[in-house]
């Protein structure tokens, strides 16, 4: 979770036993640091796409540096949030990325780490997904959930009582 005075904008993952060395690939590139939870590592850097460029130079020039991580989620925006609120939040929240999906293919993904049993990620998947579709088909777009390959996954991270939302869009 954020520290005092910390905002994060990415979410990284580490494979298991790899943390040290996840956070040693990334630290030059943004300020990072461990949520309470095993092998999570959050933190802040100036530009996304740069940030990802970063790291595909260093693969490519050493295969096999990226190792370590195991998933990559930019974080657009973040919040703190209590549970019994959290999904009217997302409903106007996830809007944000009609524009990207337009007519074009989504999925919305939670990944929670605590409120167990308060906060069911699947069935709050489900309800972003048709909260997007109903609210792009009264624009007139045809959008469908495609969770094979899709153009945009709207990923909600939850990490304790902050939420961070991002989009991926493929060419990401």
């Amino acid at each position: 979770m954020a520290e005092p005075g910390r905002s994060w904008n990415v979410v990284l993952t580490a494979k298991d036993q790899e943390q040290r060395q996840l956070a040693r690939l990334v630290k030059p590139q943004g300020d990072f640091w461990w949520t309470p939870f095993l092998g999570l590592l959050v933190g802040r850097v100036e530009d996304h796409e740069a940030f990802c460029a970063q790291l595909s130079r260093r693969e490519t020039d050493r295969p096999g540096v990226l190792h370590p991580l195991s998933k990559l989620v930019p974080i657009d925006r973040t919040w703190v949030f209590q549970a019994d609120t959290l999904p009217s939040q997302l409903r106007s929240a996830v809007l944000a990325y009609a524009e990207q999906i337009g007519s074009g293919s989504f999925y919305v993904r939670v990944e929670r780490r605590g409120h167990a049993g308060l906060i069911h990620s699947q069935a709050l998947e489900q309800d972003l997904d048709r909260a997007l579709l109903d609210y792009l088909r009264a624009q007139g777009a045809t959008p469908r959930v495609d969770f094979r390959d899709p153009d945009v996954i709207v990923v909600v991270e939850l990490i304790g009582d902050e939420c961070g939302i991002g989009g991926l869009t493929r060419t990401m």
